[in-house]
């Protein structure tokens, strides 16, 4: 069970996970030692799974971020993850969900045409949505 002080490390290494121990420590009041043993439980008890970094997708020259809400049709589960591995570096993220579509595609793409590729595709095996990303919300 996480207690305050765990949800505080758990922030301020999500705002910034290079943070120095010692700097971290006196973010939530603690000796380095004590933020250390945390960090270590944190990790050992899967809590932090891994360490990362947020990139500017718009920077990189990926111009059409987007969401895209698919439901696999009937005996082509093989063929749609077949098309998701085919993309895994332009999927950021892939998850399966409840509902009539049951995943979920976070993907970058570097442009309309991209886009496009990769949604005819996806029309032969899956019906889908897009949702557009028009700017980041904070």
């Amino acid at each position: 069970m996480l207690d305050p002080t765990d949800i505080e490390i758990l922030k301020s290494l999500n705002r910034n996970c290079r943070i120095k121990l010692n700097h971290l420590a006196k973010e939530v009041h603690l000796t380095p030692p004590a933020v250390a043993a945390r960090v270590e439980r944190l990790e050992a008890t899967g809590v932090i799974r891994n360490y990362t970094i947020e990139a500017n997708l718009a920077e990189m020259g990926f111009q059409r971020q987007v969401f895209i809400q698919a439901g696999f049709k009937a005996n082509q589960k093989k063929a749609y993850l077949a098309l998701i591995k085919r993309y895994r570096n332009t999927i950021r993220h892939h998850y399966r969900t409840t509902g009539e579509m049951n995943t979920l595609i976070e993907a970058a793409f570097f442009t309309a045409a991209d886009l496009d590729d990769f949604l005819q595709q996806l029309s032969a095996v899956a019906t889908y949505r897009v949702i557009d990303v028009v700017a980041e919300a904070f």
